[in-house]
């Protein structure tokens, strides 16, 4: 699984149809629900020499997303609702600004299953199949880290640690990649994530921005992830901006309703 974890990065192969497009936006959609109405203030500690980063935790969560995604000249505006059992289901409905639900998601530790509204299609992915198809790899486990801000790299013994003005810097080397993670003294939060692949030079940028609180947690507001990749001999880049609104931790059990009309496609 540790293994698995490690390549987070690879050469991606953006595709302007639902069925490409999708799943990129509800892993880059997923990269920390968050906020409330209160500013987030620091903490104290006793020891600002070593180097502690918060781990949010729950049961269920809900929270709903504006996200914009920009990779040339295709652009989509949406909101999305979320909703989260911990450890077990992401589950996600898109809407565009006409207001009508254009997909609804189900993320499990096993697949990914897509409703496409727009074409009438039931899309089934399995980990592996939506790792060859973006050359990414990624599981439930690193999805739920990036949801949640904790550190898709879990730590290691290897890992170098130093101390700068406002914030530890972490490099981990995981196989081909390096990672920078820049976590912050007083959120104690990731803050910014740098990871580059030696072998194709492409990178991943994370912005973390506008610290609130959801409950006694710190969680980014606002998020920018940048993805730098090459195809056909060219530098590209795909931007996805996402602010948050309305995130908690509930009290209840939630429900995550996936009807699959009996007319749609399957594929």
């Amino acid at each position: 699984m540790v293994e698995h974890q490690t390549r987070l990065i690879r050469r991606l192969r953006p595709n302007n149809t639902i069925k490409k497009v999708i799943p990129l936006l509800l892993l880059s959609s997923f990269l920390l629900l968050q906020s409330c109405n209160r500013k987030f203030l620091g903490f104290s500690f006793s020891n600002k020499d070593e180097l502690k980063i918060d781990q949010f935790d729950f049961e269920y969560f809900s929270s709903k997303t504006k996200f914009k995604y920009k990779n040339g000249n295709s652009k989509v505006r949406a909101t999305a609702n979320i909703r989260i059992k911990k450890d077990s289901i992401i589950w996600m409905s898109i809407t565009p600004g006409i207001g009508i639900e254009a997909a609804r998601a189900k993320i499990t530790r096993d697949s990914l299953i897509l409703i496409d509204r727009v074409n009438k299609q039931v899309l089934r992915f399995s980990y592996p199949t939506l790792s060859m198809a973006f050359n990414f790899d990624f599981d439930f486990p690193m999805i739920q880290a990036i949801v949640l801000g904790n550190l898709p790299i879990p730590r290691s013994n290897r890992d170098l640690v130093e101390k700068q003005a406002n914030h530890f810097l972490m490099t981990q080397n995981r196989g081909d990649l390096e990672i920078e993670n820049t976590v912050g003294l007083k959120t104690r939060k990731l803050e910014e994530l740098k990871a580059i692949s030696n072998a194709t030079s492409n990178t991943m940028e994370l912005k973390y921005s506008d610290f609130k609180l959801v409950d006694e947690y710190a969680f980014p507001y606002k998020a920018l992830l940048v993805l730098n990749y090459f195809k056909d001999a060219e530098t590209k880049s795909t931007t996805i901006d996402i602010e948050h609104n309305r995130p908690q931790i509930e009290k209840k059990p939630l429900k995550f309703p996936f009807n699959i009309p009996k007319r749609y496609e399957r594929k």
